[in-house]
């Protein structure tokens, strides 16, 4: 089975609303996320396609990255899942998604509508009222445990 590697990103924005893009191919909702280009890292990518796809601007939450002289580092993932996808052009073929948990930092959302039909903020308990993956209410819940919550 053919694999291709891809990043996405949960994020959230001050109010713990997620952003979601509804997705041209698929007609579901999910996180902003793509394919990782040539020379670019999978946090790199999470959050150019975050840009791309919404025109918002984030920052990866987590623990600090080990940090030596020697080398690079990387931010850690929240999550690395692999899925099952049918596409026209590529035919059948598996996705290894490395998700990053996000904070909205700035930009404004626009939808880029070449990929996604529309981008919006959700609040995560709505998330059941949407048609997404089957992974994805879960998998965005546990995640907003991570995000600080305001007094």
């Amino acid at each position: 089975m053919i694999r291709h590697f891809t990043s996405s990103a949960i994020v959230f924005n001050d109010d713990g609303h997620v952003l979601l893009v509804h997705h041209n191919k698929i007609d579901l909702w999910l996180y902003p996320g793509g394919h990782i280009d040539p020379n670019e890292d999978p946090a790199e990518a999470a959050l150019r396609e975050v840009h791309e796809e919404t025109g918002i601007i984030a920052d990866i939450l987590g623990p600090p990255p080990f940090r030596h002289p020697a080398v690079r580092s990387i931010p850690s993932p929240y999550a690395i899942i692999e899925m099952d996808i049918e596409d026209r052009k590529v035919g059948p073929h598996r996705h290894i998604d490395f998700v990053y948990v996000c904070q909205a930092t700035g930009g404004n959302l626009t939808a880029q509508v070449d990929e996604v039909a529309g981008a919006k903020w959700i609040p995560v308990e709505d998330l059941a009222t949407l048609h997404t993956p089957a992974e994805l209410p879960a998998l965005i819940s546990e995640a907003a445990r991570l995000i600080p919550q305001t007094a």
